[in-house]
């Protein structure tokens, strides 16, 4: 698909989301191959990019809120400064990801694979990460207050002033180094239970 498509399309989808549906017509870019493409700055408000390949695309800046990245090949893209506030990213392939200071609050990221995904300074406040792969990972400066994280494997994540607060961190799987960054109120609290690797 053509860049100069992609702008008709993006178009209408602005029009359509100006006008409430009454103009334009809403963006579908479920399954298709978008590598690489220059998305930067764009509304993607509430848009299917499922099972789509978005493998080094740049979507910096753009509005991606509840926008839906269900299985979807994200690798190596840019979302720097994108919201993806209540944005679906259930098993997406977020792998060495460009995610800093990205809007990731209420996101579904249930077993998305992050692994040496950037997430400094990200907003990741209550998301689900159930599952989810952030081996080798960056979440320095992250915050992940009121996050679930059940059974996510952080081994070899940067963990380095990451905000735990209220979050949820039953079963995950952590570094012994890595363990110490985890607050004293957390690795004590009820139901949080951690499976830590040497």
């Amino acid at each position: 698909m053509s860049s100069e498509v992609i702008d008709k399309i993006i178009e209408q989808h602005e029009l359509w989301l100006d006008t409430g549906g009454e103009a334009g017509k809403k963006a579908n870019f479920h399954g298709l191959v978008l590598k690489d493409m220059d998305l930067r700055d764009s509304d993607f408000q509430n848009i299917d990019f499922s099972d789509a390949d978005l493998t080094g695309a740049n979507f910096s800046r753009s509005n991606l809120q509840k926008a839906n990245f269900q299985m979807a090949k994200l690798k190596a893209v840019n979302l720097e400064r994108a919201s993806l506030k209540e944005a679906s990213l259930l098993k997406a392939d977020l792998r060495s990801a460009n995610l800093w200071y990205a809007n990731l609050r209420y996101a579904d990221l249930k077993e998305a694979d992050l692994e040496k995904a950037s997430l400094q300074q990200t907003d990741i406040g209550n998301a689900i990460l159930i599952g989810t792969n952030l081996i080798n990972s960056n979440l320095m400066n992250a915050s992940l207050v009121g996050a679930c994280l059940e059974g996510a494997n952080l081994c070899g994540a940067v963990l380095d002033h990451t905000d735990f607060s209220d979050a949820m961190l039953a079963n995950i799987i952590i570094g012994a180094k890595n363990l110490s960054k985890i607050p004293a109120t957390l690795l004590d609290q009820y139901g949080n239970t951690f499976w830590v690797i040497e």
